[in-house]
């Protein structure tokens, strides 16, 4: 009867097809292999099992951690300068052309003080804001103009810089994601209105 249960246990932990299950039935037969070679002095499956438990245990608690951090990054505005320290600060005065329509998107930028006006799309994005990454992610990689309409504080974030902490940091992948997902939403709505407002009769 004990052979087959742990038999049953590592076929259900090689069935598992997501992480945290999967760690959560490793910890479980990590437990039952013990229990059942500690008594009977089977000293080569003990030493297997003994650090496998706390390994399995630190990791479902990372993972667990992580997934913390994922759904933290879902509800919450994306602060770039938790998820990316060491930022260099760009001062800019009232007028400055940030951007032109149709320059290569290499960067996005985060605003700390000020205020950047995107005339194409007639919003304007304040302190505590990030705008440039659909340009940054898009294939065209091509922007829409951004003009400072009050003296601004920004940190600029280069494409590549931007990448790397994408794949490095899952938080701020998903933040950049739910934020991208709202610019674009954002910008079919403007191009509806656009559209509506141009026709005859409207």
């Amino acid at each position: 009867m004990g052979r087959v249960c742990r038999r049953a246990l590592v076929f259900v932990t090689f069935y598992m097809r997501t992480m945290q299950p999967l760690r959560q039935m490793a910890i479980r037969r990590n437990v039952v292999f013990l229990i059942y070679a500690i008594p009977l002095h089977l000293w080569p499956i003990a030493i297997l099992h003994v650090p496998l438990l706390p390994l399995n245990g630190l990791r479902l608690i990372q993972l667990r951690r992580v997934l913390a951090h994922l759904e933290q990054a879902r509800s919450q505005d994306l602060d770039v300068h938790k998820r990316l320290p060491h930022l260099a600060y760009e001062d800019r005065a009232v007028g400055t052309v940030l951007l032109q329509r149709g320059d290569p998107g290499d960067s996005a930028y985060d605003i700390v003080s000020g205020t950047v006006e995107i005339p194409e799309l007639g919003v304007r994005r304040q302190a505590g804001e990030f705008f440039g990454e659909v340009g940054a992610f898009s294939s065209a990689r091509l922007r829409t103009a951004a003009v400072c309409v009050a003296p601004t504080r920004l940190c600029r974030i280069g494409h590549h810089a931007l990448v790397l902490a994408f794949h490095r940091d899952p938080a701020l992948a998903c933040g950049l994601m739910r934020l991208i997902a709202d610019r674009m939403a954002e910008n079919v709505a403007w191009t509806a209105a656009t559209i509506i407002e141009a026709q005859p009769g409207a």
